[in-house]
């Protein structure tokens, strides 16, 4: 009878070791689970920040795609008006050499002269009876324009 007692009390010292260290893990979980529950409201506003940054972003997006769109048609109206001004200072250029051609022609003396210059690049041989400033106006209006 007396190991039978001897036997429960290492049985009862056995059971109350394993419930104090039940406590101390039940402790130890209780504390993790708070820290656990007060991340999570963390998350919750890292989350929060998130959804906000990330709906900022589209906005800018958007933003970006709408002035993206605005200064390209601006440009292509730019580039329009550059053509045609382009265009029209072509004109005036070709009108100008023609002038210049004709006015060439009537120093030198040969009206048919001019056009020929006109149409074959500028270059034209001045005649040695002009002057010394028919000469140089000859040779100013020969410079490329």
């Amino acid at each position: 009878m007396e190991s039978l007692l001897h036997m429960e009390f290492w049985l009862d010292a056995l059971v109350a070791v394993l419930l104090v260290v039940t406590v101390g893990y039940c402790l130890v979980l209780n504390r993790r689970l708070t820290e656990l529950r007060g991340n999570q409201e963390g998350m919750d506003q890292l989350f929060a920040a998130f959804t906000k940054a990330a709906r900022q972003a589209e906005n800018s997006v958007r933003n970006l795609k709408t002035a993206s769109e605005r200064i390209g048609g601006a440009l292509d109206l730019q580039m329009t008006d550059a053509s045609s001004l382009t265009d029209e200072l072509d004109l005036m250029t070709q009108s100008g050499n023609r002038l210049a051609a004709r006015i060439e022609s009537g120093l030198v003396g040969n009206p048919g002269q001019g056009r020929q210059a006109a149409t074959l690049g500028g270059k034209m041989e001045v005649p040695e009876k002009q002057s010394e400033s028919e000469r140089e106006l000859a040779a100013i209006l020969r410079k490329p324009r």
